[in-house]
């Protein structure tokens, strides 16, 4: 014997289904993001580059880009891909890079 569902607040209803269709977006939505991290492809051929004495993101950063680049936002880049806060490097610090076209793969999806 089946048990029949009866609604007795329409509105009341209406008002926690879309609260859980709010919700399920929101958890693809977060999922399909996480999917895009920059270490999604464990495959990337990073180059490691330990800093020198007087060696900024900048001067790095130029043996990496091309003129079709725009080289602030390679840095910002590599600054994301690091975890720094800053530009400001240190010597002995090892950083990782990646090179123009593995840099364009990664920023264009």
């Amino acid at each position: 014997m089946r048990t029949k569902v009866v609604i007795r607040n329409k509105f009341r209803f209406g008002i926690a289904l879309l609260l859980l269709m709010i919700f399920i977006v929101t958890v693809l939505i977060i999922s399909i993001g996480e999917g895009k991290g920059i270490d999604r492809e464990k495959n990337l051929n990073w180059i490691f580059v330990k800093v020198k004495e007087g060696d900024s993101l900048w001067t790095i950063s130029r043996n990496f880009v091309d003129q079709t680049v725009d080289i602030r936002d390679y840095i910002s880049f590599i600054k994301r891909v690091n975890n720094l806060e800053n530009a400001i490097v240190y010597p002995g610090q090892v950083l990782k890079f990646v090179d123009v076209k593995t840099y364009k793969l990664l920023c264009t999806e």
